[in-house]
């Protein structure tokens, strides 16, 4: 369930994508609470006491369907909208000066020394994400407001990945230009150290200690 539930949530932009040229949006949405209401089901069936993020979930769930009978529409394009103001927070919210740069806690978590070089670059890669996230953040507004839905979700659901993908290439590429000396590691192992990274930690690693 720890990996099948994301790859289900992962689905949710194919099936708006399908849901919005077959004209069927609302059940975009109904799939979508579905599939958050599922953490919370699972621990009543297990009968275990639901933890605050199921008990969350399964209430953006009924918000979902109770907003799906208004303005279906509008909710799907506040969606991408909110998801994106949120990783630009989390972002932009770490490059304070008593605060540790996200892209720095993860290389922190990835290996034993932390060399002055790594410090600056990941300070700054940490800013690149969040202008990223900025971007992308006004594109979708600017989307959602001037363009048709259909333009709208092949931007959203499908295109916005590819461009995901080629930022988080792009960046790994650019880290070893600028961190040749510090990188013996391949693109692929730097995905597996990546996988083995404790987020509670990296959320956690907030303050810089003096």
């Amino acid at each position: 369930m720890r990996v099948l539930f994301p790859l289900l949530i992962f689905t949710y932009p194919l099936v708006l994508h399908f849901g919005i040229y077959s004209g069927h949006v609302n059940m975009a949405l109904i799939y979508l609470a579905i599939l958050l209401a599922v953490p919370f089901l699972i621990a009543l069936i297990r009968k275990v006491k639901p933890a605050a993020w199921q008990t969350s979930s399964i209430g953006l769930a009924l918000i979902l369907v109770t907003l799906a009978s208004v303005n279906d529409q509008l909710i799907v394009k506040l969606i991408p909208v909110i998801i994106n103001v949120m990783m630009l927070w989390l972002f932009a919210s770490t490059l304070a000066r008593d605060k540790i740069p996200l892209i720095t806690r993860f290389a922190s978590l990835m290996r034993q020394d932390m060399p002055p070089a790594v410090i600056i670059y990941t300070r700054w890669a940490t800013i690149a994400w969040s202008g990223y996230f900025l971007l992308m953040t006004l594109l979708l507004i600017l989307f959602a407001v001037y363009a048709p839905i259909q333009t709208w979700s092949f931007f959203s659901n499908i295109l916005s990945y590819f461009l995901l993908a080629t930022m988080f290439l792009a960046e790994f590429i650019v880290r070893r230009l600028f961190l040749r000396k510090y990188m013996d590691y391949s693109f692929t192992e730097f995905l597996l150290r990546l996988r083995k990274v404790d987020f509670r930690r990296v959320l956690k690693a907030s303050s810089i200690k003096s």
